[in-house]
């Protein structure tokens, strides 16, 4: 399965699965290879799709380099409740280097063509930095139960369900130069 990235949107935010086949087709058999496995812990209508293309060069990160968890639930003061972490699993492909470092091995789906990282919102994991210039894009399956009227620092919610506007790389500010 090669896909050129270059030509693709930068993805969609927090879309449901038909509505990321329609707005992003050339995703559909990559998705749809791990729909097929029946190894989703729901149907696939009770997921949402997050989907990141990214245009990198050495020394950039596609996503946040430091220990993460997604999905953590907040409260209304955004503080992070881990106490509120749940186990519904999350799904997790990207299409090559640099890959997504997870702290503990998560476990994996392989369908043949793809391979699928397994994790829940107590799984940390870290952007690794490019080595390479390259396309990246990255998929991952969210229970919609994770995400409802959860807090977030972006009081417009309107750009959920839709193509992404942009998407951003992180650089490590200690030895940028331009």
């Amino acid at each position: 399965m090669k896909t050129d990235w270059s030509k693709s949107h930068c993805g969609v935010m927090l879309c449901d699965v038909e509505r990321t086949y329609e707005l992003m087709p050339e995703v559909k058999p990559i998705i749809q290879d791990l729909i097929d496995t029946g190894e989703l812990e729901f149907d696939a209508s009770e997921y949402l799709v997050d989907v990141k293309v990214h245009m990198l060069m050495p020394d950039q990160f596609p996503c946040i380099p430091d220990w993460h968890c997604d999905f953590v639930p907040r409260d209304e003061n955004m503080q992070l409740r881990p106490d509120l972490v749940t186990g519904e699993k999350m799904y997790l492909w990207v299409s090559g280097e640099p890959r997504t470092e997870f702290r503990n091995k998560p476990d994996t789906i392989d369908t043949g063509t793809t391979t699928w990282a397994v994790f829940t919102q107590a799984d940390e994991h870290r952007g690794v930095k490019s080595t390479i210039r390259t396309w990246r894009c990255f998929i991952r399956l969210v229970p919609k139960c994770l995400v409802k009227d959860r807090p977030t620092g972006n009081a417009d919610k309107t750009h959920r369900g839709g193509l992404r506007r942009h998407t951003q790389v992180y650089l490590d500010a200690s030895n940028f130069s331009w």
